[in-house]
């Protein structure tokens, strides 16, 4: 058929197929093969994909069990959160189960940790079913800040990583060695930094990727200011440090009792928990990104009955997605206030979920592992 049709009409009879049928499409032909893996056609399939409006929005959700498996699974962005895909996990986890340090653009971050120390971390699609395993340069405890994210300038996806070695009362003289991993480079390389960084975090794994930067809630440690709040970002592109000042309310609240979460893809928003007679989240949204006068108070309130606590695990249209106290999920609706139990468990602490969007990335990387297809493209 490439024969007699141009190639920008095949490009575009191609961008209408499913992940898995372009993947068996590479077995057809070395044309189609060298096409479909080509970075100019994985990137211009994924732009194609983030600017159409009717593709299907999904959730990534990952529940761990009591015999230390996980599921991992693609969920439709629906009221009962239904699912729309299992996914096959092909990693064994051990003694511990992996840290899921975000998904951007069909790539999940993993990260492997035994007795504290991280081993490795990975790069995983799991529609194409590649992976890349990555050895950390520094073997560092969890005094760490992780983060994944996406680098649309140089179409990169890189992980950021910072170590410190000394814990004090004030950071301002603590130098902690920063890396910064590259998936186009495959290698890990240091950033340089001219002063301390005085920062530091008691949600080492917990981030949150928009805008082209990775944000953390994170303690801001001076000698003569004191401490308190902000949230760190890293811009993936120009590999700098930006701080966004929270609202004051928040500036001495332990950062393990806040959650940052991606809200409407286009901001952050800072989830606090509080509990007297009924449970209370306090939503604090940052309506226009980058501007601290855009705080936003949001509130949802329901009874305890007797779960203590939940734990936010993140926004959907105008609902948040909690976990109870024993594993339960549960979507509360900011407008109505009404809670609804989704009817889906995990083991408690370990849940994870956060959007996804279907995408050929890792597909032309020749140090990917391939672990679903055989030789002809098709699901062994």
């Amino acid at each position: 058929m490439s024969d007699f049709l141009p190639e920008d009409l095949i490009q575009e009879i191609l961008f209408k197929l499913p992940i898995k049928s372009l993947v068996r499409c590479t077995s057809l032909s070395r044309t189609w093969n060298s096409l479909i893996k080509s970075p100019a056609f994985i990137s211009k399939h994924l732009q194609r994909t983030i600017s159409s409006t009717d593709h299907q929005s999904l959730f990534l959700l990952r529940l761990c069990s009591k015999e230390r498996e996980e599921q991992y699974s693609l969920r439709l962005d629906n009221q009962d959160f239904n699912e729309h895909m299992q996914l096959h996990f092909p990693f064994e986890s051990f003694k511990s189960y992996f840290h899921v340090i975000g998904s951007c653009n069909g790539l999940i971050c993993l990260a492997k940790v035994i007795q504290r120390f991280t081993v490795s971390f990975i790069f995983w699609n799991p529609l194409i079913q590649k992976y890349v395993n990555i050895e950390p340069r520094i073997l560092g405890h969890l005094y760490s800040f992780v983060g994944f994210g996406y680098d649309s300038r140089a179409n990169d996806y890189k992980l950021i990583r910072m170590v410190n070695f000394q814990k004090s009362k004030f950071l301002s003289e603590n130098f902690p060695k920063m890396e910064l991993y590259s998936l186009n480079e495959g290698s890990w390389r240091s950033i340089p930094q001219t002063a301390p960084l005085r920062y530091d975090t008691d949600q080492h794994f917990s981030s949150a990727f928009l805008n082209g930067a990775v944000h953390w809630i994170a303690n801001r440690a001076d000698q003569h200011e004191g401490i308190h709040n902000v949230v760190l970002g890293f811009d993936m592109s120009d590999e700098i440090f930006l701080e966004i000042a929270l609202p004051s309310c928040l500036d001495n609240v332990r950062p393990s009792c806040l959650s940052l979460l991606v809200y409407k893809e286009s901001s952050i928003s800072v989830c606090q928990a509080s509990f007297l007679s009924s449970v209370q989240f306090h939503i604090w949204v940052m309506k226009e990104y980058g501007v601290v006068e855009s705080w936003t108070q949001l509130v949802l309130t329901f009874g305890a009955q007797g779960e203590g606590i939940p734990r936010a695990l993140g926004i959907r249209k105008e609902e948040l997605l909690m976990e109870k106290k024993r594993g339960w999920i549960v979507s509360g609706d900011l407008e109505s206030q009404q809670v609804r139990d989704l009817r889906i468990w995990g083991e408690p602490f370990h849940t994870f979920t956060g959007s996804y969007l279907e995408s050929l990335v890792l597909l032309d990387k020749g140090n990917a592992t391939s672990y679903g297809y055989n030789s002809n493209g098709l699901a062994a």
